[in-house]
Formats: structure tokens, C-alpha cells, sequence
């Protein structure tokens, strides 16, 4: 015999999302760490000097891709990532075309820096 049990008042945690249930369990909000609710897209020219994404919440990461024609490589790291390819840079290259996932809960801190006026674009949520 199933029973029903009335769900909390309060916040409850579901897959890394918070929902606010009402007391007659409707739900009054839902969204998740940082208030990233949807997905949001955007592209970024790429310069020669490390440049900050544009700075948005996330719940479940981030995508950076390089456009498929760029003339260069794109660099991905935090502040002060170097378009440096012999060893000694501190950035993750992406080759025209190829793409890299970070876990992040914002893209604060995440910086590109490649060949001006090269394309990445960029998804979350």
C-alpha cells in the first residue's frame, strides 16, 4: 500500500538543484547553485592579451569551442594564461574546430587569449 507524504515547506536538493515547494506542493521556484536557471549562449573575439568570458552563473559547467575557420589556436586558462606552445605556457589549446569542458559554477576566472579576432563560442547552464 503506497501512502503519499507531504513534501517539505523548505528547500529540498534534487540532482544539485534547489525547488521550493509550496505547503499544498506546488512548486514555487526552481533553479540552481549561483541562480543559473537556462542555458545561455555567446561568442567572444578572441585578442592577443588574456581576456576575460563574460561573466555568468552556472549550474552544471561550462563548453568553450573554437570556431571551426580560426586562424589559430585559442588558449584556455585562468588569469594570466599565455598563448605560449613550447612547454612552458600555462593555457589549454584548442585547435580550430575542437572544444573543452570545465565544471565550474561561474565563468569568473576563466580567461581565453589566441590569434585577434579568432572566434569561440561559448554554452552553459
Amino acid at each position: 500500500m503506497s501512502r503519499i507524504v507531504p513534501l517539505p515547506s523548505t528547500n529540498t536538493v534534487v540532482d544539485s538543484s534547489v525547488a521550493v515547494i509550496n505547503a499544498d506542493g506546488t512548486v514555487a521556484s526552481f533553479g540552481g547553485a549561483g541562480g543559473a536557471a537556462a542555458p545561455y549562449a555567446d561568442q567572444q573575439v578572441v585578442t592577443a592579451s588574456a581576456a576575460a568570458l563574460t561573466t555568468r552563473a552556472l549550474l552544471n559547467g561550462v563548453v568553450i569551442k573554437a570556431k571551426t575557420t580560426n586562424a589559430g589556436k585559442v588558449f584556455v586558462g585562468a588569469s594570466g594564461v599565455t598563448a605560449t606552445d613550447d612547454g612552458t605556457g600555462n593555457g589549454f589549446a584548442l585547435n580550430a574546430g575542437d572544444a573543452v569542458s570545465i565544471p565550474a559554477s561561474t565563468t569568473a576566472g576563466i580567461f581565453i587569449i589566441g590569434t585577434l579576432n579568432d572566434v569561440v563560442y561559448v554554452i552553459g547552464s
